[in-house]
């Protein structure tokens, strides 16, 4: 259950493998550092939403953002 926990991507390739998703094609969001390490490490694009918390932000998202509509919106942008 250790490799599960974020920032490890365990939890993202189980997925991938019992569900078939092509992790490469895929966007992992999230709020904290250690989101984006997991999506990082497990090989999706990576969307930070930046509410400002008092901590240690990502240095290596692909998109930075403030709100998860602005994420729904960069993933269609992207897809066209």
């Amino acid at each position: 259950m250790i490799k599960c926990r974020k920032p490890k991507p365990g939890l993202l390739l189980e997925a991938s493998k019992k569900w078939n998703i092509d992790l490469k094609s895929s966007y992992l969001i999230g709020d904290r550092n250690k989101d984006i390490k997991a999506g990082k490490s497990a090989g999706c694009k990576t969307i930070f939403i930046d509410y400002n918390y008092n901590e240690t932000r990502p240095t290596n998202p692909d998109f930075i953002t403030d709100l998860l509509i602005n994420a729904v919106r960069l993933i269609k942008k992207n897809q066209d």
